[in-house]
């Protein structure tokens, strides 16, 4: 694709199809073949006890859902607003809702009030099902509008006042809708239900983060999840022996991708609804993660303080067998030192980390974000695959996809699945096919969303290489122009700052102006350092910046930092829950 004049072939992702082609039948195949199998095992964020789920009881549980929320009216036509933290009621409940053909729409639970209350009137759901009072909070100001647009129904975790539910608008514990003693369905008739849901019936209602305004609200069908898992199956390499951990938040795409894929494949997950049962969860000894970068820069960063702890001559040994180890893994260096320190690294190194992550870990997957070339390196030097993936919520959260079993790439997204047809038309990448979504929740915003022959703009910067790896360089909109004319693309540059200690993260500014400036995140206790020595954060951390960006032109290298204390999830003003 040198030139959009003349497409060239290039080698695709491969896929894996199924014969289902809905969510609703997958979890019924699952169900019948593996019915006392363990699917889930979830660690319950108050008490820390680990809940065990099997295929048959999670589909049961869905059918149950089914029952309660036709009986508040939901069906074709409807939607269900979903605004609780992850747990497997909250799928349940989702699968209950595809099993009637209505529309479940996600929010991100760490959503604040007011953009919760502006969707939630957008969505004009018949249910709305929240974790408790906390999320409640966030609606109750609409709920009589809410009421005035069809809200039946509030189905709650835990224990909501009643008088702040609207007169007419039923109030349901979850228990009695999915719990063991609610009214269930029998087998035939889930069966009927499932059969009955089409490839074009809606399979979820998802909303952007808003960064370019109010979030958009992105209509996905049955038919483009069964596609995003087929191409997902291939590239991951999962099998039925296989055990996730699974914390991406139910608002994100990714975290709907992985649940859906062991849902369908049979595979077991560990489930988490926060970060801080990671832990935890790893001490269940998962085969595999699927994370946004972030998580694993924070694993990276430990390790790096461990080598910084050791004594000097130690460092520089264990510095010197991890650079002969990339050598030897990533460059095929047979060199008799190389091959002997690779062998040091993983005494020294890969072991320790491994059993970090709980002794089973096979491979990490990556998507949600770009993750720096420098973290691909790190771990397959270590001899533990990292497959970077990229999508995004309007193609079901598949566009590309690096292989677990097959080659793997620095800096690329993988190979394009073949249902897409592709093109780039001045560096963005634009797309058709089945992955695509059915269109946005409001008309105007597909206006400029779509090209006059129907292309879908990602919005994205990029290319293809020459033996068909797709690399995205940053977003169209992202491009920063300066006032003496020279233009950037911002995403690569932070990546570096955000891979050089202590640099947790950073957002690079400088539009309109002569040169660019840098707001770096920066661990308190690094900030405090500098302080007791005297020294001004900004001017000590800059010339490290300076050395990281050495590669890159001058004009595209900060001249000033703002410091901001602490990691990039802890400032959610800033950042919109993707980070």
């Amino acid at each position: 694709m040198s030139s959009p004049e003349a497409p060239r072939e290039f080698p695709r992702l491969p896929v894996r199809r199924f014969p289902e082609r809905t969510l609703p039948l997958l979890m019924q195949a699952s169900a019948a073949r593996a019915a006392g199998r363990r699917f889930l095992r979830f660690v319950e964020p108050a008490s820390g006890e680990v809940r065990e789920l099997t295929y048959g009881a999670f589909a049961a549980g869905a059918g149950r859902a089914a029952a309660a929320l036709r009986a508040q009216g939901v069906g074709a036509g409807t939607r269900a607003l979903l605004l609780a933290e992850n747990s497997p009621e909250w799928q349940m409940l989702a699968l209950g809702v595809q099993l009637l053909r209505a529309e479940p729409a996600a929010l991100f639970a760490s959503l604040a009030a007011e953009p919760a209350a502006a969707i939630a009137l957008r969505v004009a759901p018949a249910v709305v099902f929240v974790s408790g009072p906390e999320q409640w909070e966030k609606l109750a100001p609409v709920a009589g509008e809410l009421k005035r647009r069809g809200l039946a129904a509030v189905v709650s975790r835990d224990l909501l006042p009643r008088n702040g539910i609207p007169d007419g608008v039923a109030l349901l514990a979850l228990s009695d809708v999915v719990g063991p003693d609610a009214p269930a369905l029998s087998g035939e008739e889930l069966a009927r239900l499932a059969a009955a849901v089409a490839e074009e019936d809606p399979f979820l209602l998802l909303f952007t983060s808003g960064t370019t305004g109010r979030p958009k609200g992105v209509r996905l069908s049955q038919r483009s999840i069964v596609c995003a898992l087929e191409a997902g199956i291939a590239s991951v390499g999962t099998t039925e022996a296989d055990a996730g951990v699974h914390f991406l938040p139910f608002g994100h795409v990714a975290g709907h991708d992985q649940f859906c894929l062991a849902l369908a494949q049979a595979h077991e997950l560990v489930m988490i609804a926060r970060r801080e049962d990671l832990e935890a969860a790893l001490a269940l000894r998962p085969t595999y993660l699927f994370s946004v970068p972030l998580v694993y820069e924070r694993i990276r960063g430990q390790v790096e303080a461990r080598l910084a702890a050791l004594p000097r001559p130690l460092e520089g040994l264990a510095r010197a067998a991890l650079a002969a180890a990339e050598r030897v893994r990533l460059e095929s260096s047979a060199a008799l030192r190389d091959r002997l320190l690779a062998a040091l690294a993983d005494r020294l190194v890969g072991r320790a980390l491994r059993r970090r992550l709980g002794g089973r870990v096979r491979g990490l997957f990556s998507g949600g974000a770009p993750a720096a070339p420098g973290l691909f390196r790190f771990f397959e030097s270590l001899g533990l695959p990292f497959v970077e993936m990229y999508g995004m919520s309007e193609t079901a959260g598949m566009i590309s996809s690096n292989l677990y079993e097959g080659p793997r790439r620095a800096g690329s997204v993988g190979r394009i699945s073949p249902d897409h047809e592709v093109r780039v038309r001045a560096g963005e990448l634009q797309i058709r096919g089945p992955l695509l979504l059915t269109g946005y929740l409001d008309a105007e915003d597909d206006a400029e969303a779509w090209t006059a022959d129907g292309f879908f703009r990602t919005g994205d910067l990029a290319r293809v290489d020459a033996d068909g790896f797709l690399h995205v360089e940053g977003r169209c909109k992202n491009l920063l122009v300066l006032s003496s004319g020279k233009k950037l693309v911002p995403e690569p540059i932070e990546q570096v700052i955000a891979a050089t200690p202590p640099f947790e993260g950073a957002i690079l500014l400088g539009e309109g102006h002569p040169f660019v400036a840098a707001a770096v995140f920066v661990a308190r206790e690094e900030i405090a350092r500098l302080a007791a020595c005297g020294q001004d954060a900004a001017a000590a951390l800059l010339p490290r910046i300076r050395e990281a960006l050495a590669a890159f032109s001058e004009f595209e290298i900060p001249k000033r930092l703002l410091v901001i204390p602490g990691a990039p999830h802890e400032h959610p003003g800033l950042l919109t829950p993707t980070l």
